[in-house]
């Protein structure tokens, strides 16, 4: 018998003194998305003037996946706040800068 779907993406939310980290793990896809936009919506909705999406444990991003991020940052200009990427030189960088993305995030500088 096999075993059951086992998401390939975990998400944590981590609070800071100057933002709210949202750190995805794993692949963000088409099978898991809308958890990073759920986590990042609620933030907003509670107020979080910044809230930084850190892909670093990102191993795979697909097109609903940089869609997904493209929301998030919809969603935090409509709310005034400020919504940025925490990323290393590798794969999801390159899928953002493929798509035309590479400046359309502010990226977080600690």
């Amino acid at each position: 018998m096999s075993e059951p779907f086992q998401s390939l993406l975990t998400v944590a939310v981590h609070e800071a003194s100057d933002c709210t980290y949202v750190c995805p793990a794993g692949e963000l896809d088409l099978a898991v998305c809308g958890r990073v936009e759920r986590e990042v919506d609620a933030l907003l909705a509670a107020g979080c003037p910044v809230v930084v999406v850190d892909l670093r444990e990102l191993t795979f991003i697909d097109s609903s996946g940089v869609h997904e991020l493209v929301r998030c940052r919809d969603a935090a200009q409509v709310q005034g706040a400020r919504l940025a990427l925490k990323l290393e030189p590798g794969a999801v960088s390159r899928a953002l800068e493929v798509c035309g993305l590479g400046d359309a995030f502010d990226l977080h500088r600690p």
